[in-house]
């Protein structure tokens, strides 16, 4: 009996794992950002606060990267509840941080945008942990993904925070001008650059020799 390779492939014609994935990824992080504040902002308002928000960003942001992601391989909505779970976590750490220490909550602040800054980076890493492992059986050198998960996010945060360090919040003016001013033009620097950051990361892997599997035959 002689044993063989066999090449598990993934399909890399028509551009699926080049610049149109990595469009439609950013795009989708874009979306899932902006749909997961507005609705963590509802959240916090009824109460549940930082967890709410954090939590939700997560959420949105893992549901629309794994729209992306399942049309090159095959994975399951596990992928954006491994984002439920390690935002749930950071998000916990980080209002017990702010309750324990007292530290401040704006992000115009620096040691308040700090604060933020560390909470994605940890919820970046749990989250990449748990994808990390999903990625593993698709794709060579998965490991990768951890510390591009917390640069994403943690880069992204930190982007937002020089943000307001310089452009302060619009408080009057037309609706429509303090809604692009305050929120829609601030969610871009956080989706862009972890979208970029993740996108070129998976594009790396994804054109990597593909993972071997035994095969047999006689």
């Amino acid at each position: 009996m002689e044993r063989r390779t066999k090449m598990v492939a993934i399909k890399t014609d028509g551009g699926q794992i080049g610049w149109r994935f990595g469009l439609r990824w950013v795009l989708l992080t874009i979306v899932g950002l902006t749909i997961g504040f507005i609705a963590g902002f509802v959240l916090g308002e009824i109460g549940l606060g930082f967890i709410g928000l954090e939590t939700t960003l997560g959420a949105a942001v893992g549901f629309m990267q794994w729209l992306a992601l399942r049309r090159v391989i095959k994975i399951g909505i596990s992928w954006a509840m491994t984002n439920v779970i390690g935002f749930l976590v950071s998000s916990s750490i980080h209002t017990l941080a702010l309750y324990v220490w007292k530290l401040p909550e704006d992000l115009g602040v620096p040691l308040g945008a700090l604060g933020w800054m560390i909470a994605f980076v940890l919820g970046g890493t749990l989250a990449g942990i748990m994808q990390q492992r999903i990625l593993r059986h698709h794709v060579r050198r998965s490991g990768w993904w951890v510390p591009a998960s917390a640069a994403g996010w943690g880069l992204g945060m930190t982007g937002l925070g020089i943000f307001f360090q310089f452009f302060h919040v619009m408080k009057s003016g037309p609706a429509v001008l303090k809604l692009i001013h305050n929120v829609l033009a601030p969610l871009l620097i956080p989706s862009v650059v972890l979208g970029v950051i993740t996108a070129v990361t998976l594009i790396w892997l994804m054109r990597q020799p593909t993972q071997q599997l035994p095969d047999t035959a006689t």
